[in-house]
């Protein structure tokens, strides 16, 4: 599926939980849970954006258009 981009206030709000390296539980799209600690936004050509996460076993990258809730601790 072609990356649908986020709206700008989303983004910004992911921006400050990099910022804050924000320990975050996202749910995607396909209802995976993920836990762990925002660490930088990446922007593929041609693949879309990504939130880069470090999890206990390693970073791990969520495309932007795939997480449909996040929460922050």
């Amino acid at each position: 599926m072609a990356y649908q981009p986020i709206a700008c206030g989303d983004y910004d709000q992911l921006e400050l939980f990099c910022i804050q390296q924000a320990e975050v539980t996202i749910t995607t799209t396909d209802d995976e849970t993920l836990i762990g600690k925002a660490i930088n936004l990446e922007n593929h050509k041609g693949l879309g954006e990504f939130l880069l996460l470090e999890l206990p076993q390693g970073e791990h990258k969520v495309r932007l258009d795939k997480i449909k809730a996040i929460a922050y601790f």
